[in-house]
């Protein structure tokens, strides 16, 4: 009757299956860190395609200002690999210290000093990630705005 206790005792002293069992345990969590680093790198090439696409709208505008719908169509070509991207360009004339502005230079300013033109290029994308994280919403908006001075008065 001994045999079996002194045979299952040296069964509990190896340590073959340990790694295995360390491996099962483990391996959710590295995935679940696998998976955010990946969600965050997405994240990541979603911010720099939209502020490319932004940029791009408003090096467009600075050669050509009053074409809205120009600055608009090369924003949205600067972020062609992302879906549902929305742009908003506009233009127009300010006083240098701020004071006062209108919009596509319809009137110009009075200001004290001089009126400064620009172009504004607003780019927008959404981005939702691969898994719904606790305190993270579905859903996220990505939006970069780019102001570029055209020229002055």
């Amino acid at each position: 009757m001994r045999i079996p206790i002194i045979r299952c005792a040296r069964c509990l002293r190896r340590s073959e299956g340990s790694s295995l069992i360390e491996l099962a345990l483990l391996l959710p969590m590295f995935l679940f860190l696998f998976v955010g680093a990946v969600d965050l790198g997405r994240l990541y090439y979603v911010s720099v395609e939209v502020t490319g696409a932004s940029q791009a709208g408003a090096l467009y505008g600075v050669q050509n200002p009053s074409d809205v719908s120009g600055m608009e169509s090369a924003s949205s070509a600067g972020a062609s690999n992302l879906s549902g991207v929305t742009t908003n360009a506009t233009y127009g004339c300010e006083c240098s210290d701020g004071t006062a502005a209108s919009a596509n230079c319809s009137l110009t300013p009075s200001c004290t000093y001089n009126y400064v033109n620009y172009v504004d290029v607003v780019t927008s994308a959404q981005y939702a990630p691969i898994f719904n994280y606790p305190g993270l919403p579905a859903s996220m908006s990505v939006s970069r705005e780019t102001r570029m001075r055209v020229g002055s008065d």
